[in-house]
């Protein structure tokens, strides 16, 4: 069975997660929480500084009480020790014989009863608030009358209601201002958190079209066999796309993984590893009628992985390689700074430049060439795990040339 107050909870709950951003939400949690810790801390102040008066209030008029009492002719004569008080304090005293008869009365109770009172009963005195001790006299182990005296109390209740209600307007000022900075700090700690949601949206639709593309060629292919009889031709192409989708997978799997990787960092000798990747590439320049120039410095030794180093380099020959023209050159370049790869045929537009680095951005529209686009973007995750710089510069005389800077 529903119960109606949380299912009403649950309408409310949903309206303020759709009228109100996540920045604007964590904003009012943040000020809710300010609110309240000011809410808190003053009362607990106003309580303590309450309570501290008051302790203080009735210490003194204790104190004042000991000295009228400590003089004997006091407890000695109760009915003229009145008179022989000072007069700093004599506004503040009134003397009661032992059944309650006023024998002496300050100006402090003159509003009080004139003829006979109640000593424990707490006097009327206007409409002030005040605080009274009252203290037996002793002769001779006997109560022979009272002392009281009365203190003027400067923290009434019109004072805590003031002191409440700036309270109140300290909070909403604070809340406002809390709820301004909080939305600010909001947003600008949520932006990288927005920015990387919105790559992973692009990057599921990307994956997504770029799977689309060889699920439906082999669908296609099958039908087509399915018709034509010529299965050998039909499963043939279904296996080529087949293939190629594990291609793309597989790729996907290495920039997922690069997302989350640990560097383990070692010391590489780049200059060995730039050799013997460029010599596996030089039969594939060949078949393309391309040349390439591998220009080394001796022993450079940098700190990193030496697997994802190895894929970085491979990637930018590849890369160097497909794009380029036959006739053209692919350059290797590498020396204590940086690692410099290019071709002299493959040009990139400058709107494209920007772009290359992103997982799919392929700069041939029309994939005549085969890839996934995701090369690239696999030197610039390296790169970064490395704490190294990627750039490209391009342009139709020179090609295009990737540099990778170690510092």
């Amino acid at each position: 069975m529903r119960h109606p107050i949380r299912e009403r909870y649950r309408e409310m709950r949903q309206r303020f997660l759709v009228r109100f951003s996540l920045e604007q939400r964590l904003a009012m949690n943040f000020t809710r929480l300010v609110c309240v810790l000011i809410l808190a801390s003053g009362l607990i102040l106003m309580t303590c500084d309450t309570v501290i008066f008051y302790y203080r209030m009735m210490h003194g008029l204790n104190v004042q009480v000991d000295q009228i009492l400590s003089d004997s002719q006091v407890s000695a004569n109760p009915a003229t020790a009145g008179q022989g008080l000072n007069p700093s304090v004599r506004p503040f005293v009134r003397i009661l014989a032992s059944d309650g008869t006023v024998l002496y009365q300050g100006e402090m109770f003159a509003g009080s009863a004139s003829g006979h009172a109640d000593p424990f009963a707490p006097p009327k005195m206007g409409g002030d608030s005040y605080s009274v001790v009252t203290r037996p006299m002793y002769r001779e182990g006997s109560i022979v009358g009272f002392v009281q005296f009365a203190g003027h109390v400067r923290q009434g209740p019109h004072e805590f209601g003031w002191k409440t209600l700036e309270l109140l307007v300290v909070t909403v000022l604070m809340g406002a201002l809390s709820y301004v900075l909080g939305l600010r700090f909001s947003r600008h700690t949520l932006q990288p958190v927005h920015e990387s949601q919105a790559r992973l949206e692009q990057f599921t639709q990307d994956a997504s079209h770029e799977l689309r593309t060889p699920l439906a060629s082999i669908s296609s292919s099958l039908d087509v066999a399915m018709k034509t009889r010529e299965y050998e031709q039909g499963i043939t192409a279904a296996k080529g796309q087949v293939k190629y989708a594990s291609l793309l997978v597989e790729r996907l799997l290495e920039v997922a993984q690069l997302d989350r990787a640990k560097v383990d960092l070692g010391q590489v000798d780049l200059t060995a590893l730039v050799t013997a990747v460029a010599s596996q590439n030089m039969e594939n320049c060949k078949e393309r009628e391309l040349t390439m120039q591998v220009t080394t410095s001796e022993a450079v030794i940098v700190e990193g992985d030496s697997l994802l180093l190895r894929q970085l380099v491979n990637n930018l020959i590849e890369n160097a390689v497909k794009f380029n023209e036959p006739g053209g050159t692919v350059s290797v370049a590498l020396d204590a700074t940086g690692l410099h790869v290019g071709n002299s045929r493959g040009f990139i537009a400058p709107e494209g430049l920007s772009h290359v680095f992103e997982p799919f951005y392929q700069v041939d529209s029309s994939r005549t060439q085969r890839g996934f686009g995701l090369g690239l973007a696999i030197v610039k995750k390296i790169a970064d795990l490395h704490g190294w710089h990627v750039s490209v510069t391009s342009s139709v005389e020179a090609g295009t040339d990737f540099i990778v800077r170690f510092a």
